[in-house]
């Protein structure tokens, strides 16, 4: 009598493990570490960038300043223009701030103009400024921006840059004095020992921001350079040589 032969059993593939439950909480609270970590690093660099990208702008700036002082017999544009002073000799040709006067020299750093107050799409912006203030409802309704920039008024020599053009030749020392400077207005303060606290301004100081490049601000000299100083280094730098 032949053998019952029965047919073969085929293995099949074995079926795939779940994962357990204390290795799915394991890989989530690796993500979780992974992502504390990582996160703040991705932070401190796009901050790093605009901050290189921000002294890049004011070494723009310096450019714009030689271009405009070539166009207008060696002046550099006034910080500011008063109505009082409509068709005084030496004030500001567009009646306007020393932005508003170097516009044409200048490039933009914001592509994005819908961040850009109405009229100013030529200016120049710090994109720390941009980054930090831009969603504020101030910034949709203020009328008029420095862009984050601000300039010194005390240039020294006797020289009067709030409300009359002067010649760059008579900035005595420009290695050592600041022109431009991160600020929330379009001057910086020199009169006072200490920077003065204002929590209605943009980054809380009034006509400044010295802390706004992780604790620090970028700064403008007449001579071209750009150098980024802490609050105190920057105070004694804008009272001037």
């Amino acid at each position: 009598m032949l053998p019952l032969c029965l047919p073969s059993q085929k293995s099949g593939p074995a079926p795939a493990r779940a994962f357990t439950l204390i290795e799915l909480l394991t890989v989530i609270a690796i993500v979780g570490i992974l992502a504390a970590i990582l996160i703040p690093v991705i932070g401190r660099i796009k901050q790093s960038a605009r901050t290189t990208n921000c002294a890049r702008n004011l070494s723009g700036l310096a450019t714009a300043f030689q271009l405009y002082a070539a166009d207008n017999k060696g002046l550099y544009p006034a910080l500011r223009f008063k109505n009082s002073n409509a068709g005084v000799a030496g004030t500001n040709p567009t009646a306007d701030n020393w932005q508003v006067e170097l516009s044409a020299y200048q490039s933009r750093a914001v592509t994005d103009l819908s961040q850009l107050n109405a009229g100013n799409d030529s200016y120049v912006f710090c994109p720390e400024y941009v980054a930090k203030y831009s969603d504020d409802p101030k910034w949709k309704s203020t009328t008029s921006t420095a862009a984050g920039y601000g300039m010194n008024p005390n240039l020294g020599s006797g020289i009067n840059p709030y409300d009359i053009r002067f010649k760059a030749a008579q900035i005595a020392q420009p290695a050592r004095t600041i022109l431009v400077g991160d600020s929330s207005s379009k001057q910086l303060p020199v009169t006072s020992t200490t920077w003065s606290m204002d929590a209605t301004q943009y980054g809380g100081y009034v006509n400044s921001d010295p802390v706004r490049h992780a604790g620090k601000a970028n700064y403008l000299y007449a001579d071209g350079h750009v150098v980024l100083l802490n609050p105190d280094d920057a105070l004694v730098a804008l009272k001037g040589p």
